[in-house]
């Protein structure tokens, strides 16, 4: 059954003006209702109770006993494979370093109400138990009795951690995480001088502020050698990690697609460099890129055309968000037609078919608000400034596509205030993502824009331009353009849109060849498959617990790809997981991918 608690059960905020935000009832968007009813979870069941009773044996037999440090670990995701990502990747690193398992999980009303379809508790905490967790603490109901009843401390795993001693974390890195929970909570692109008077922005600054101080002190007295969390953003999740990063615990944030995927970062990364996980991530990528794969790009060239050819019905970040099927799958294989559709699609917006399309993609506009190096004020300050300046750029198409998945994240109504504005402008258009499919999209697009979108790692892959007002994880590894600051992101759109013009690719093939090396490395060398955990496209469902089971009861540890990967990225400090080590030259990295290498005949 959902999880709630009385304590929980408080009133939620639903934004329809940021100036008038007050508290009111959830949000009734009917394709959130048709999210919830689609994503209503069956009870776990005897095949759930089967895995966990499998896990409880197999974990103490491959896992060295526990001392007096700490692995965090946090399950406030409702999916359960993201759990089962999390623990593996702790029980790894229990196989090299002996350490305890504590979770901390937990959910409130706010995200329960527009981002959580169901919070399964119970069963997080069973999955928690089996994997040998010695405790499990619910942070939400720890920081909702602190705020309460002013509890002086709480007992974690044997050891007393104040709750009234004050945060060490710096006054502007709070305020932020505070702002950008804010807004995601209230589903508003920024957060005003209005946003902050409000009752719920009054709310989230208290609750940021005690989760700050709970999670200093689990730093402090459990002896954290690592924390593994499955986000980096927002005050619940957040506040730890800027803990473990200023207090120099290792950071492992988990992702949830393909196989078993991760990022690391160590305090010897992180050190001398300002900035948060993700400013850091972009820095050790790049470095890691340059190293490892540029210098073995023709040792790598056949799987990343191979990757790249197999990808157009598959493109990652958005598509995920676009529900799959037709609408989402990109079936052009030629330029003959791509232009076919091409010609169909100007006529359809009432383009001028004698200029080229600058493509802006929108963002989720609530979402992870400064958690990366960006040049404009917030998401929305970029998404205005741009459509003002295509306002009086007549020299090319504009299209202005929202995010897929903008009810989740905005009731003000963003985009279409926007829209209203520039409705005289026929050489602007604006669309929602659902009214185009991916083969019209892609047909139009000439220049992509924006600001940290899995698009400008696409674009680039099929040979067409995309640039960037921020920094996405891979915007170090030189395939997409990246503005250095706002001067920089104009004059990238006018000298950009003027090679068009004239008939210049503004794209090199060395940045195509990146972009592909980059993305057969996102999706097969930094993707690990593990019997463990088993593809994330299998679902959460029996199927899914009956392979865990026949895993751990049928195949050995010794080996096992995701525990090696994972023990080889904690050794070697390497800031992602990977498939294979790419640290060991070119000819050892050949014998383990098993690459493809021309033979005379």
């Amino acid at each position: 059954m959902p999880y709630t608690t009385l304590r929980n059960l408080r009133p939620v905020v639903s934004v329809a003006n940021a100036a008038k935000a007050e508290t009111s009832a959830p949000s009734t968007d009917p394709r959130l209702a048709a999210r919830r009813a689609a994503a209503s979870p069956q009870k776990l069941g005897p095949k759930f109770d089967q895995f966990c009773e499998a896990a409880t044996q197999f974990w103490p037999q491959n896992t060295l006993p526990s001392r007096d440090a700490t692995i965090l670990v946090e399950l406030m995701t409702e999916d359960i494979r993201v759990g089962i990502r999390s623990l593996t990747i702790a029980n790894a690193i229990r196989r090299v370093t002996p350490a305890r398992v504590v979770v901390y999980l937990g959910a409130d009303a706010d995200w329960s109400s527009f981002q959580w379809t169901y919070y399964d508790r119970e069963g997080l905490e069973k999955l928690a138990r089996a994997y040998g967790a010695d405790d499990v603490i619910d942070v939400h109901e720890i920081v909702d009795d602190g705020l309460h009843d002013r509890e002086g401390s709480v007992e974690i795993a044997g050891k007393t951690i104040p709750l009234d001693q004050p945060s060490r974390i710096a006054a502007d890195t709070l305020d932020q995480l505070v702002d950008a929970t804010a807004a995601r909570v209230m589903r508003v692109p920024r957060v005003t001088d209005e946003v902050r008077a409000t009752e719920k922005y009054a709310e989230v600054r208290a609750r940021s502020e005690a989760f700050a101080r709970l999670y200093d002190g689990m730093m402090t007295e459990l002896n954290p050698v690592a924390l593994v969390s499955s986000h980096i953003d927002y005050n619940h999740w957040g506040l730890a990690v800027e803990a473990a990063i200023r207090t120099g615990v290792p950071t492992i944030h988990v992702q949830t697609t393909g196989g078993l995927k991760a990022y690391l970062l160590t305090p010897e990364q992180a050190q001398g460099r300002e900035g948060t996980f993700r400013m850091h991530l972009t820095r050790q990528i790049a470095e890691f890129f340059e190293s490892y794969l540029w210098s073995n790009r023709d040792l790598l060239r056949r799987g990343a055309e191979l990757t790249a050819w197999r990808s157009k019905s598959n493109l990652g970040r958005p598509s995920w968000w676009r529900g799959g099927g037709v609408v989402s799958s990109l079936e052009l294989s030629n330029p003959l037609e791509r232009q076919n559709v091409r010609e169909h699609a100007m006529q359809r917006l009432g383009f001028d078919p004698d200029k080229p399309v600058v493509v802006v993609f929108n963002h989720a506009v609530s979402d992870a608000l400064g958690t990366n190096h960006e040049l404009f004020d917030d998401l929305a300050h970029w998404f205005e400034e741009t459509a003002a300046y295509a306002a009086n750029d007549t020299t090319v198409n504009w299209l202005f596509q929202d995010h897929p998945a903008q009810f989740l994240y905005d009731v003000t109504g963003f985009f279409d205030t926007v829209k209203e504005r520039y409705a005289d402008r026929p050489h602007m258009q604006f669309r929602r993502s659902f009214d185009m499919s991916k083969n019209i999209i892609w047909s139009l697009v000439d220049l992509g824009v924006t600001v940290r979108g899995s698009v400008s790692a696409e674009l680039p892959v099929y040979g067409i331009p995309a640039i960037q007002a921020g920094w996405s994880e891979w915007s170090g590894c030189g395939f997409s353009l990246v503005a250095k600051d706002r001067e920089d992101y104009w004059r990238l759109l006018k000298e950009t849109t003027d090679k068009i013009r004239a008939g210049i690719s503004p794209i090199s093939k060395e940045q195509v060849e990146r972009a592909r090396l980059w993305q057969w490395f996102y999706r097969s060398g930094g993707d690990v498959a593990s019997h463990l955990v088993q593809h994330w496209d299998l679902g959460q469902n029996n199927e899914l617990f009956r392979a865990l089971t026949v895993a751990m009861r049928h195949v050995e540890s010794d080996g096992e790809a995701g525990l090696e990967a994972t023990q080889r990225m904690w050794r070697q400090g390497d800031p992602i997981l990977t498939r294979v080590d790419f640290t060991g030259g070119s000819e050892q990295l050949a014998r383990q991918l098993g690459v493809l290498a021309e033979v005379e005949v």
